[in-house]
């Protein structure tokens, strides 16, 4: 089992803690646990799946460490200001209406009922300005987007 789970890890101590917790917890469970296949298979998936919510784990508290990535940032922010600019060119493409109600959503967050009642219209007209807002500006950041990839 430490061999099974290292394989996922790369760290033979934490592979051997995931192992004994797996094995100490079949064993504290073992009046409760049902196994429909053999206990082998029902060892491997429980390290397996005990190996991925340890790397989801550590990922999650890995410091960030800003020297390593200052490059990287500077060119994130060029890239997220041409991304900023493509944006405000998709939302400039849209019909008058459908760009209104899109920034009376998205810049002001009135719900459906207050664009509704600003504009003077029904709830199915917002709807349909959103829903023919957000495919138009799809299709415009899709066409437009490749640049980025």
């Amino acid at each position: 089992m430490c061999r099974y789970v290292n394989t996922f890890l790369e760290d033979k101590a934490a592979a051997e803690d995931i192992a004994q917790t797996v094995f100490l917890y079949v064993w504290e469970h073992r009046l409760d646990i049902v196994i429909t296949d053999s206990v082998r298979s029902y060892l491997f998936s429980s390290c397996k799946n005990k190996a991925i919510n340890y790397l989801r784990d550590m990922r999650k508290f890995t410091r960030f460490e800003p020297e390593k990535y200052d490059s990287a940032y500077e060119d994130m922010s060029v890239e997220a200001d041409d991304l900023h600019k493509l944006i405000e060119e998709a939302i400039m493409s849209l019909p008058e209406k459908c760009a209104k109600v899109f920034n009376l959503r998205n810049d002001e967050d009135l719900s459906y009922k207050e664009i509704a009642e600003r504009e003077g219209v029904t709830l199915k007209t917002v709807e349909s300005q959103l829903n023919t807002a957000l495919k138009r500006l799809r299709e415009y950041l899709m066409k437009n987007l490749t640049f980025f990839l």
